[in-house]
Order: structure tokens, then sequence, then C-alpha cells
């Protein structure tokens, strides 16, 4: 490896997943960054010093000169511009995001072209939702010939740790309107509402959710119609989450103290389990059908997971220039998911 590994986020709950498995590979040339330094630091020593500790603000275009020693970005946050990503891909740095917002992503993808002068790999959708529902997506188009539409199904699970900021883009996005181009016409949408109700870990009703894998696929894969439907562990919550959204209360939901206050709760009052789990059904033209599913424990781990097998794919180098999703570049998709199991005992996979 010429540089060493970027984990910008590093010292988060996925960040330092991701930077624990990387560094039994590649000791000590891993980078923990973020904001605070004594963050970064009490995680390296966490780490037992097998990791750097370095403050970053990549908001701060006087704070990149971290970059020039580095051959790979892993990014654990979310951005409010395209500066970073720039910076990196200029000085030919690969590049890989966790993220889930699809506006952000869509900036991102914006420089493909300046990626693929630069000799840079930037690779997005890495993670579970992003991630693992757009591998499953790929594969399961690729067994079925004539495809009319996908459903995806995502499985979350109320006892799941997040940190705040995750919690509040749930909270956005229970409550968000968007649009979704099915069958060559955009159609406004809104999250939880039309359910379709599917087995996943029991029978139970799923929703319509603003999940960035969707609006991918789309454009990547040829077919028609693709949307991305979620539910709770928890039954009657999420049938009590859509009918709050049917009483238009969900907007509530938008406001930052009730944000917090529910973030507080379900700290401080856990329900649930930390269970995911994914479906992906496609239908052809004929009616015929294909699913595909998987199921584990910790929605953080297996998006560590995702990144880490990402990564090595990425620095083992044979893969093109440019900006890609995930499934446009793992080729072997069921090989790709197996290896999760290593890092999961847990993890069931049904394909």
């Amino acid at each position: 490896m010429k540089g060493k590994i970027l984990i910008v986020g590093g010292y988060g709950a996925v960040g330092s997943s991701i930077a624990e498995h990387l560094m039994k590979i590649y000791p000590h040339q891993i980078i923990i960054a973020g904001r605070s330094f004594s963050k970064a630091q009490a995680k390296a020593e966490h780490l037992q010093n097998k990791v750097i500790p370095h403050q970053l603000d990549i908001n701060n275009s006087n704070d990149f000169s971290i970059l020039n020693d580095v051959e790979l970005v892993i990014m654990c946050l979310d951005q409010q511009n395209t500066d970073f990503v720039e910076s990196c891909i200029s000085k030919g740095i690969s590049y890989i995001d966790i993220s889930a917002d699809y506006q952000n992503l869509q900036k991102i993808e914006k420089l493909h072209f300046l990626a693929e002068q630069n000799n840079s790999t930037v690779v997005l959708s890495v993670g579970l939702a992003p991630g693992i529902t757009n591998l499953l997506a790929q594969h399961v188009v690729s067994q079925i010939e004539n495809v009319k539409s996908v459903h995806i199904f995502m499985l979350l699970g109320l006892g799941e740790k997040h940190g705040d900021h995750a919690y509040r883009w749930m909270f956005e996005n229970v409550d968000s309107n968007y649009i979704l181009k099915i069958n060559d016409e955009e159609k406004a949408l809104k999250s939880f509402t039309q359910p379709l109700k599917t087995n996943l870990s029991g029978e139970r009703n799923f929703y319509l959710f603003n999940f960035s894998d969707q609006h991918v696929l789309l454009n990547t894969l040829d077919v028609p119609k693709v949307q991305t439907r979620m539910a709770f562990d928890v039954e009657w919550f999420t049938e009590l989450t859509a009918f709050l959204r049917k009483l238009r209360l969900t907007k509530l939901f938008r406001n930052k103290k009730v944000q917090d206050f529910a973030i507080q709760s379900f700290k401080n009052f856990p329900m649930g389990t930390d269970i995911f789990g994914v479906k992906v059904i496609a239908k052809d033209k004929n009616g015929n059908s294909k699913g595909l599913s998987l199921k584990g424990n910790n929605e953080g781990r297996i998006t560590a997971s995702v990144a880490v097998e990402i990564a090595i794919l990425v620095l083992n180098g044979n893969l093109p220039n440019g900006v890609f999703h995930s499934h446009q570049l793992v080729k072997d998709i069921p090989m790709f998911l197996n290896k999760l199991k290593n890092y999961d005992a847990g993890f069931q996979l049904n394909i």
C-alpha cells in the first residue's frame, strides 16, 4: 500500500469498527480523524495505538494537508458540499462514502469525469441501505429476464444504538415527500404510505421510505420500477407511525425539541432488538418472481463490514477510475456477501 487509509469520523461507532478491522490488515497505516483530537486520541488508545489519531475539519480547506500521505479515504460523515471529495480526487486518492443522503450522493456522482482524469476510484452506496440493498437488487435482476419491478423491503430493529444524527435523519424522513421515476413517469410519494405485506422475520406491513437505493437503482439498472419500503421489528410501532402519518401528525417529528425528547426516550427506554433484514423481490413481465433475503444483528457492524470489504477491493486495484455505486463494481455478489459472515456469525443469507 502506497499511502495510509484515512477514516473521517473514525472515532464514531461505525468508523471505529472499520478501523478495528482494517488495522489488523494494515497495522499503523490507519488514520482516524474528526474535529475532536481528544476523541480520536482516546479511540486510538482504546485500539492499543495501532491507529493514528488526527484532528480534521472537512469544512476547512486549510486543514487538508493530511491528504498528502493518504491513498484511500473512508467517509463516515454527511457533508455540506463536495469540497473535501474534490480535494481527494484531485490528489488521485480513492474514496469510499457510507452516507445515505441521496442529494449528497448526486453531487458526488457529478465528479465522475474528474475522478477518471485523476485516476481516482470513488465508491458510493456502501453499507446496509444503500449498499447491501443495491447488491441484492443487482443480483436478483441478473437472475431473471425482462424485469418489470423490484421491491426492496428493509427491516430495522428499534433496539439498535445510533448516533443522534442517524435518529434525526430517520425522524425527518418519516414525514418526507419525494419524487421517484416509475415507468418513466415522475411520481410524488409519501413516506410511510402504500403498505405491502411480506414475510421477513414474520409477516408484516412494510411502508414506502425515501432510501437512496431506489433512486440510484432506477438510474443504473434497466428496470422501470424500483421501490423501497421499511418496517420496524416492533410491529405495533410501525403501524402507529403509519397511523400518525395518515393523520399528518408525523410533521411533529421535524421539530428539534420533539426529536430531542424522542432520542432521549429511545436511549433511556429501549425496546425491540438490534435485528436487521433485507428482502428483494423482482417480478418479470409474465408475473414470475424471484426473491432474495438476508438477516443479521447490529446495523452499524454490518455497515462497517461492507466498508471494509469494499476498501480491500479498492486497495487491491484493478477497479476502474470514476464514481460508481457498490453494485456497479462488485462482480461476484454472492461471494462478496458470504464474506460478511466472517464479521458476524449470525449473518444469514438466502440467495
